[in-house]
């Protein structure tokens, strides 16, 4: 049975943090296009496509979406069920509608090489 998060801090839901390597998303990619649009919302193709270091936006996105699951304790969720989206300042903002009662604090970075993320889920004060 999995241990119960006992709420370290009021509020806090869990923790997530996920690395991927930009080669092994660029790969399944090229090997099944398909793969693509199974995975990222059509916004986060849009975003990530346009740029020249695309497949590490891509990887970064993918990296974002499994410390999702991570946080929220929630292996069930469908990639494509989580979105990620830029502020006009760049900083990355995250999407689960699954989840509307918490919400996700995201930090992302990437090199050539290796994408990670890393996510903090609270709860919502009603």
């Amino acid at each position: 049975m999995p241990a119960k998060n006992k709420n370290i801090m009021p509020g806090l839901f869990g923790l997530g943090v996920d690395l991927i390597e930009v080669s092994r998303l660029r790969r399944l990619a090229e090997r099944n296009p398909s793969f693509l649009k199974r995975f990222f919302t059509p916004g986060e193709l849009a975003y990530s496509l346009k740029s020249k270091n695309k497949y590490e936006r891509l990887a970064a996105r993918f990296a974002v979406k499994e410390a999702v699951i991570k946080a929220l304790d929630a292996r069930d969720l469908a990639l494509k069920d989580i979105e990620v989206e830029n502020t006009l300042s760049g900083r990355p903002v995250v999407t689960v509608k699954k989840f509307p009662a918490v919400s996700l604090l995201v930090s992302i970075s990437h090199t050539a090489r290796h994408a990670v993320a890393a996510v903090v889920a609270f709860k919502n004060s009603r």
